[in-house]
């Protein structure tokens, strides 16, 4: 007797193996696209650190203005699209020694507050040179 073609139970399990190869790929591509997601923002929140040290280290060091305000910060730095300053607290330990800490955020739900899982902080030592 000459069969031609697959058994139901070949059939199956190759419908079953092309399933797993295929939630792993899909899976693999899930994580690939997170990872990338957050390579490619993390330029910004460094620019936006960045920013806002130098101009705080100035505003600091050359200029003595030791009461900065959220509000001073937000207008004169600016933060890439999305990202946006959600805390500034400013304090000095002695005459030469500040410690900066800046909260920022990145509104990925559009509502406008900072959510517990979208703020980042830094903390910053600024030291006044001795001349």
């Amino acid at each position: 007797m000459d069969k031609k073609g697959f058994t139901l139970l070949e059939v199956t399990i190759c419908i079953f193996i092309m399933g797993l190869t295929i939630t792993a790929l899909l899976n693999l591509l899930k994580w690939s696209n997170a990872k990338y997601a957050a390579v490619a923002s993390s330029w910004k929140e460094r620019s936006c650190f960045t920013e806002a040290r130098i101009w705080l280290r100035k505003q600091i060091l050359y200029k003595n203005k030791f009461d900065l305000s959220l509000k001073d910060l937000s207008e004169n730095v600016s933060c890439p699209a999305g990202y946006n300053y959600n805390e500034l607290s400013l304090r000095k330990h002695d005459n030469e020694t500040f410690f900066i800490k800046i909260s920022i955020y990145e509104d990925r739900n559009g509502n406008g507050l900072a959510d517990s899982n979208e703020t980042t902080s830094r903390l910053f030592c600024f030291r006044k040179r001795l001349v």
